[in-house]
């Protein structure tokens, strides 16, 4: 680059072509103020590379320098937050919301969170401060995960250590319980720390459900969405919603204006409107993130459900979720699974869909439901099927080699290679034996099972 002669300001129009680039990138709205700021990180950064402004962001533009954007990324996304920001959701939340959330997972025993768009964290631990307070007496495992765009948001984030300005909400008896001082900075307690974890990851970089199948109980993206172009928002509320656990509750900061949500209900909790999942959403599939996986081939299912030598053997019926006979005309699993086995995978389904009404939380079922709706090629409602097993379950492999399959079948490698991944961590952070069984599937074996995705280029 050439030697800078003297300090001076870039040309707008570089400015404004950077801007377009950052816009690109993130779905930003490009405001004058934006403008201002790239400005102002383009004469520091160049002033700190011995260059001229504008040969330093032509030198970005044309490189499309990744390392060198996110210095403009981290300025243009510096959000305002404290602890328990936004009084009217942290009351309903701690009033209403977690104590229903706790009741309604009783059974997992479980909750999981989401803080969208969480900057430097405070937000995440408020979240898991909350949860763990209303799950207190209840033997319960707290999850919240903390995702931004912004990178050096998120190192703050990871460290938890915070101004008194950052705990200006926070109560007294909150500091002295979850904070420690030290000089003029407040350490949070591990305690806490260890529910929350961290992860970057852009709202507008695809659909959540692709890094988060799981689903989430509870996801509070607060002023986000005021932030965004137009065009991006009705993307990212679908993609937020369709990442709720069923039953699961979304909730908005007081600038976003969310409007409806898709296959939710807005419900009034106190002076905030939360958003409860209760039906499928479908959501634009994200960019493929290149051609690795370009003509990747895996068996179907009903080529993995064939019988014989050279091909892995059939599917069997799980073990009975119950040793008594289901009155003759009850809904039950061992019925979908014989009126399957028979070939009627119409009345298969329909046997799963009344089992669910009365059973909605049996992981078997959902996966059956999901091998059903991926032979009938139903791939996107298979998806949303073999999630919500492992929402349930998540030890269910099966699922995931299902959504493997399905996410093949519709052209989406990055959901194979996902998928897949999740199969192999399982199975290294269980310790099991490439000999293990994997329930449900007669005569497959963990190691089995990844020679299969092996085979076709899985890596």
């Amino acid at each position: 680059m050439a030697r800078a002669e003297g300090p001076r300001a870039p040309d707008p129009g570089v400015v404004r072509r950077l801007g377009d680039l950052v816009r690109t990138r993130t779905r930003l709205q490009m405001r004058p103020r934006n403008l201002e700021i790239i400005e102002r990180v383009a004469e520091r950064r160049a002033a700190e590379r011995g260059a001229t402004a504008d040969t330093y962001l032509e030198h970005v533009i044309l490189a499309h320098d990744t390392a060198e954007l996110e210095h403009f990324i981290a300025e243009l996304t510096v959000g305002e937050t404290h602890f328990f920001r936004g009084p009217p959701q942290f009351e309903a939340l701690r009033n209403e919301i977690a104590p229903a959330l706790v009741h309604k997972r009783r059974g997992a025993r479980m909750i999981t969170a989401l803080s969208a768009g969480c900057a430097t964290g405070e937000e995440a631990y408020s979240l898991a401060i909350v949860l763990r307070e209303a799950a207190v007496n209840d033997a319960f495992r707290i999850e919240v995960t903390g995702i931004d765009i912004n990178a050096r948001a998120l190192q703050k984030a990871e460290a938890a250590r915070y101004s008194a300005w950052s705990l200006r909400d926070v109560p007294e008896v909150a500091r002295r319980l979850y904070f420690r001082t030290e000089g003029d900075t407040f350490h949070l307690s591990e305690d806490v720390r260890r529910l929350v974890r961290f992860r970057r990851f852009g709202l507008t970089e695809g659909p959540l459900v692709d890094v988060f199948p799981q689903g989430f109980d509870l996801i509070l993206c607060q002023n986000v969405l005021y932030y965004l172009e137009p065009e991006a928002r009705p993307e990212v509320i679908a993609s937020l919603a369709a990442a709720l656990a069923p039953g699961g509750v979304l909730m908005f900061g007081p600038v976003d204006h969310a409007g409806d949500v898709p296959g939710c209900r807005s419900v009034h909790v106190g002076e905030v409107v939360i958003h409860e999942r209760f039906g499928p959403v479908s959501v634009p599939p994200s960019s493929p993130r290149g051609r690795r996986y370009a003509g990747l081939s895996i068996p179907p299912l009903p080529a993995l459900r064939a019988q014989g030598a050279a091909e892995p053997p059939a599917f069997a019926t799980p073990p009975a979720a119950s040793p008594e006979p289901a009155p003759e005309d009850a809904p039950s699993l061992a019925s979908a699974f014989a009126r399957a086995d028979a070939g009627d995978l119409q009345a298969a389904l329909e046997e799963l869909e009344a089992l669910l009404e009365e059973e909605p939380e049996e992981p078997r079922a959902h996966l059956l439901e999901g091998l059903l709706l991926v032979e009938l090629g139903g791939f996107e409602a298979a998806l949303d099927a073999f999630r919500r097993c492992v929402y349930l379950d998540p030890s269910m492999m099966l699922a995931h080699a299902g959504a493997a399959v399905a996410g093949l079948r519709l052209g989406r490698p990055d959901l194979v290679e996902r998928h897949a991944a999740r199969l192999r961590a399982f199975t290294v952070a269980r310790g099991r034996s490439v000999d293990a069984p994997i329930e449900g599937w007669d005569g497959m074996t963990v190691g089995r099972l990844l020679r299969l995705f092996r085979d076709t280029e899985i890596q």
